[in-house]
């Protein structure tokens, strides 16, 4: 590749002329990428319509579909501050206010936005790595399970994705095209908008606005620091035009100037207490959906400390105990930090309700794919990218900044592959490159060739170093450290909810199943004990609710369900002793002291 040294330090580059015709039409190749996803998507949402999980929603599916209803209904402020990131919700709110609440509007939505989200991949990649690379990378994330899946739930991963996106390619155009510092100066404005936006939907995106703050002074390094300083203030421009009301409104509403939320303290305590183990945990078990989370994180934190709490000091008290935690036993905390970066890597898609595992095994798509292409095979080859454009670490940096960060902020907190979702879009362009310099290579093409702000090495030197370090992450992606069968039993056990919404008897197969798959699944036996009462099985339902409290005696939903079921059968005394165990465990449980009330009456 021929290349020119740009006045501020970053490397551009002049294309060949045989990729002239190629660049002169990109929008053909653009709307083949976008066909493709948006048809993908529109068949697995086809395939996967009856679900279970589309006809009642769950967990934070359930939680956002009721918020969004609120906001189309007049409930644009809110009357406290956010605990849930709130750009998705209030997204849905301006789609309820036109169509009505409706989940198929919703995944229609969705599909546009994964098509336009593979369409700006293609012209991130286009223009960091050339026209082939961006081709590549585009159908890439378009047909990558994870990222259809995500479009096919009610779950802001789609709405992040598109942002995230539109960041990389308006960064990539940063790099390539920088005709005048005004033009940057509001490329930089735009991208503190979309990074600021990012944020009300993904936490673990404020890291990113570091990221580009800094890439921001240095795309002005060259003018000095007068012009340095004008280009990172018109990214804090527009990063403060989106949180700046956000911070004022939580302020108001009594929740203190936070940025977005007040989730942060509850989660990294989740991930990082004494009984952390990398994934999600309830403060309360038993309390796993958004309707418990926010309460269960005040009471115990007023209760710790004796007085009504702010949602900002609730959130440090959380990060208080988290860090106590951290200090009584150091080693314990590191062996777990270790532990939760490689997890972030991991092949094994962790879910939180909806599953990749449930929905592949409904979609003919899905699951003719997700064997063969899944995070696994996406991080070596974007391994075996950054290493083939390594000589172009100046201009690439930034990119490799936002892996980097984001994978220690997922790590930082607990791991489900929704949060770890936004190094897809990073990572993707590298894996299309990685893709296109082993090609080049076998095909003989040993220079460092390319049409984009950076250069593939596909000489045999560069090659081989390239291949190492693929080796060497295909090893640590695909290295089982979870245990998939007990993760699967969760998935088969969040599908049965659903369905025992209309399905009681499809319900109690998928908890035998989970059951089956993890006999020591507490949350699979405490199911499938509701099902069987639920059928009107009360003694098969007593045996599982002892079963699932001998593996966890703390549960106090468990008890109290177990005291009902005795009840069933006549057991009054057994029956007031779990009762008083439920009670015991939570003195919340209104139900319970009704119960032993009644009883102790008797």
């Amino acid at each position: 590749m021929s290349g020119i040294e740009c006045d501020d330090g970053f490397e551009a580059s002049v294309p060949p002329r045989g990729t002239v015709r190629a660049l002169s039409a990109p929008w053909r190749s653009g709307a083949l990428v976008f066909g493709f996803a948006l048809l993908v998507r529109l068949i697995v949402v086809a395939e996967t319509s009856d679900l279970a999980f589309v006809r009642h929603l769950q967990g934070d599916a359930a939680g956002y579909f009721a918020w969004g209803s609120e906001i189309a209904g007049g409930a644009w402020v809110g009357d406290e501050s956010f605990y849930q990131a709130p750009l998705y919700p209030y997204s849905l709110g301006v789609l309820f206010s036109i169509t009505g609440p409706s989940v198929v509007a919703i995944l229609w939505m969705q599909c546009l936005m994964g098509a336009c989200a593979s369409l700006l991949l293609f012209d991130a990649a286009r223009h960091l790595f050339g026209a082939a690379v961006g081709v590549i990378a585009g159908l890439m994330f378009a047909g990558f399970p994870p990222a259809i899946l995500a479009d096919d739930i009610v779950q802001k991963t789609s709405l992040g994705a598109l942002l995230t996106c539109a960041i990389l390619a308006l960064l990539s155009r940063c790099l390539s095209d920088r005709a005048g510092q005004g033009n940057v100066r509001s490329r930089l404005i735009g991208l503190g908008v979309l990074g600021a936006l990012l944020c009300l939907v993904r936490e673990n995106a404020l890291v990113w606005l570091g990221v580009l703050f800094v890439f921001s002074l240095m795309l002005g390094r060259s003018g000095g620091r007068v012009v340095a300083r004008r280009h990172g203030g018109a990214l804090l421009v527009g990063v403060a035009l989106v949180l700046f009301p956000v911070a004022a409104r939580n302020a108001y509403l009594g929740g203190g100037w936070s940025l977005t939320t007040s989730q942060s303290g509850p989660n990294f305590y989740i991930g990082n207490s004494a009984e952390a183990d990398g994934r999600y945990r309830p403060l309360v078990r038993g309390h796993e959906t958004p309707e418990f989370e926010r309460g269960d994180a005040r009471r115990l934190a007023e209760e710790a400390i004796g007085r009504s709490l702010s949602a900002g000091a609730v959130s440090r008290y959380w990060f208080g105990r988290a860090m106590s935690d951290i200090r009584d036993a150091p080693g314990r905390w590191l062996a777990l930090m270790g532990r939760k970066t490689l997890m972030v890597i991991n092949r094994y898609e962790v879910s939180d309700v909806e599953s990749l595992h449930v929905y592949a095994g409904h979609s003919r798509v899905l699951g003719a794919i997700a064997p063969l292409w899944h995070f696994g095979v996406l991080a070596p080859l974007a391994a075996v990218g950054i290493v083939a454009t390594r000589s172009h670490w100046r201009s690439l940096w930034v990119c490799h900044a936002m892996a980097l960060t984001m994978w220690a902020a997922v790590a930082a907190f607990f791991i489900l592959a929704r949060y770890r979702f936004p190094l897809v879009p990073v990572l993707t362009p590298f894996a299309a490159a990685g893709v296109v310099g082993l090609w080049r290579w076998r095909a003989g093409e040993a220079g460092g060739t390319g049409d984009g702000v950076a250069s593939i090495d596909s000489s045999a030197r560069g090659v081989r170093w390239a291949l190492l370090a693929g080796v060497v992450a295909a090893v640590v992606c695909n290295w089982p450290i979870h245990d998939e069968g007990r993760l699967n039993a969760l998935a088969q056990m969040n599908l049965g909810v659903a369905m025992a919404e209309d399905d009681l008897a499809g319900a109690m197969k998928c908890f035998e199943r989970a059951v089956a798959l993890h006999p020591g699944s507490l949350e699979a036996r405490f199911n499938l004990g509701q099902a069987l009462l639920l059928s009107g099985d009360a003694a098969a339902a007593v045996n599982q609710f002892e079963a699932a409290i001998a593996i966890d005696p703390n549960v106090a939903t468990a008890h109290l369900l177990l005291g009902r079921t005795y009840e069933e059968t006549g057991e009054a005394g057994r029956a007031l002793k779990a009762y008083q165990w439920a009670l015991g465990l939570d003195s919340s449980l209104v139900e319970a002291r009704r119960a032993i009330d009644r009883l102790s009456g008797d």
